[in-house]
C-alpha cells in the first residue's frame, strides 16, 4: 500500500494555479510571509474565519498530519477515504490513510516525552507537535511514498550531537534525512532545535518544501515515462519491420529429431494446424542448420527447458522474428495447451518478438495458454529432456537456479515431413 502513491505519482499532472495575494493581516512583515502567501495561493492554507493566520501559534499533531497527507494526495491525485468510526477524531481519516500508504509509527522505545513517533490517538491528536516529530514524519513519508533519501551534505547542523544523544537512532536518522532533503534547515545559528514545538508558519514552510520535492519527482517520473514510451515505440517498430512471413506451410505433422551432443535423442511432432507460421519458421531454422551446436540455457525444474539462443544468454535469436500465434495476440485457433512435453516459442514482452528460442514444458503450464505459441510436442525421448535436470545449475539473472554449469548442447536437428 505504501508504494501505491509512488506509482500514482508517476501519472500525476501538474495543474497551473491562479496567483493572488494572501488576506492575512497578521502575516505582513513576518519572516515566513512569502511562504504563507505561496501556500495560500496553492490552496494549502486558508486561515481563520476572522482573517488571521496566527503564524507563530503552535500547530497540533493532527493539523500537521492533515497538511502532510493532503499535499501528497493532491499531487498523487488520490482521495483520502472518508470512512471514520462514529465519534472518531476528525483527523483519524488522515491518520488511518497515512498508516496504510505512507508510513509506519515507531514503538515505545523511540517515545519522546510519552509521544510515540507517528502514532496518534484520540488522547494526543491535539497536542502540539514537536519539530523532531515534524522531521520524522516528513522524512518517513518522502522515503516510503517516493523512495527518496536525502543526499548526505558536507554541511551539518549545530545541535547534531545533542539530537543524536536525545533521540532514538531511527528518529535521529530521520531528523538528519529531513535536513539532507532540505526540508528542515535550522535557525540563524544553524540549529534544528528539534525539541522545540513547531509553529504554523514553520509547518507551511515545511509543506512548501515537501511540495517542491513531490513536483520534482513527478517531473522526473514523467520525463522517464515519456522516454520509456518512445523506446517502446521504437522497439515495436523494429520488431514489426523484422517480422517474417512464410508462404509455404508444412503439411501433415512434421517430426523433428534432436540429437544431443551426448548421443541421446528425442523427437518433436509439429502441429501446423495450430500455429502455421511458427511451425514453418521452426522447420526452416532446422533445415538451415541454425540449431546445430546451440544449447539449452535455462532449465527450471517443474516448469520447462528453454533453448534455441545461439548466444546462450537468453537474449539472442535469429535475424528475424515471427507473428505471435496465440489467442492473446488475436490468433484464436491456437488452442494447444501447455502440458507436459509441449514445445512453445519463447518471446519478450512484444507479442511478435518470437524468433528462434523455444521451450519444452516439464509439467502442466496451462497458465501460459493464450500468451505463448505452442506448436508441437515431444512424442519420443521425453526422458532425455528430463535428464537436463540432473545437470548442476547456478542462479540466472532472474534468480532462478536454472543456468547449466556444463553446456547442454544440441548436436544436430533433422526434420522428416
Amino acid at each position: 500500500m505504501r508504494r501505491l502513491i509512488a506509482g500514482l505519482l508517476l501519472a500525476s499532472i501538474i495543474c497551473s494555479i491562479s496567483v493572488f495575494a494572501h488576506p492575512f493581516a497578521d502575516v505582513s512583515g513576518h519572516w515566513a510571509e512569502a511562504e504563507i502567501e505561496k501556500a495560500f495561493e496553492s490552496g494549502m492554507v486558508n486561515g481563520d474565519p476572522d482573517g488571521g493566520f496566527r503564524p507563530d501559534d503552535a500547530i497540533s499533531r493532527a493539523e500537521f498530519l492533515k497538511m502532510l497527507v493532503s499535499i501528497v494526495c493532491e499531487r498523487a491525485e488520490v482521495a483520502v477515504p472518508e470512512e471514520m468510526a462514529d465519534g472518531a477524531h476528525w483527523a483519524s481519516k488522515y491518520y488511518n490513510f497515512a498508516l496504510q500508504a505512507m508510513y509506519m509509527p515507531l514503538d515505545e522505545e523511540s517515545a519522546v516525552n510519552g509521544i510515540i513517533p507517528g502514532k496518534m490517538t484520540a488522547a494526543d491528536f491535539d497536542l502540539p507537535i514537536g519539530r523532531w516529530e515534524m522531521a520524522y514524519l516528513v522524512s518517513s513519508v518522502i522515503r516510503n511514498v517516493c523512495g527518496v533519501e536525502g543526499r548526505p551534505s558536507e554541511k551539518t547542523y549545530g545541535d547534531v550531537e545533542e539530537i543524536s544523544n536525545t533521540y532514538s537512532q531511527v528518529v535521529a536518522e530521520n531528523i538528519n534525512n529531513s535536513f539532507n532533503l532540505g526540508i528542515m534547515t535550522g535557525d540563524e545559528n544553524g540549529n534544528l532545535n528539534a525539541s522545540d514545538g513547531g509553529t504554523r508558519a514553520e509547518a507551511v514552510v515545511i509543506m512548501n518544501r515537501v511540495d517542491s520535492i513531490l513536483l520534482e519527482i513527478i517531473a522526473i517520473a514523467e520525463e522517464a515515462e515519456e522516454t520509456a514510451r518512445k523506446q517502446q515505440e521504437e522497439e515495436a517498430k523494429k520488431i514489426q519491420e523484422a517480422v517474417k512471413t512464410y508462404e509455404k506451410i508444412p503439411s501433415g505433422h512434421p517430426v523433428v529429431t534432436v540429437e544431443m551432443e551426448n548421443g541421446k535423442k528425442f523427437k518433436i511432432e509439429l502441429y501446423p494446424e495450430y500455429a502455421p507460421q511458427t511451425v514453418a519458421n521452426f522447420v526452416a531454422l532446422v533445415e538451415s542448420g541454425f540449431y546445430n551446436g546451440v544449447g539449452f540455457h535455462r532449465i527450471v525444474e517443474g516448469f520447462m527447458a528453454q533453448g534455441g539462443d545461439p548466444d546462450g544468454t537468453g537474449a539472442g535469436g535469429a535475424e528475424h522474428n515471427i507473428v505471435g500465434e496465440f489467442a492473446g495476440n488475436g490468433f484464436e485457433k491456437n488452442t494447444l495447451s501447455h502440458t507436459k512435453g509441449i514445445i512453445s516459442m519463447a518471446r519478450s514482452s512484444h507479442p511478435d518478438s518470437a524468433s528462434s528460442q523455444f521451450f519444452i514444458c516439464y509439467d502442466d503450464a496451462s497458465f501460459l495458454d493464450g500468451n505463448y505459441a505452442a506448436f508441437g510436442k515431444v512424442v519420443e525421448g521425453m526422458d532425455v529432456v528430463e535428464d537436463f535436470l540432473k545437470v548442476e545449475r547456478t542462479a540466472n539473472a532472474m534468480g532462478e537456479m536454472a543456468s547449466p554449469v556444463e553446456p547442454i548442447v544440441m548436436k544436430k536437428l533433422t526434420v522428416k515431413k
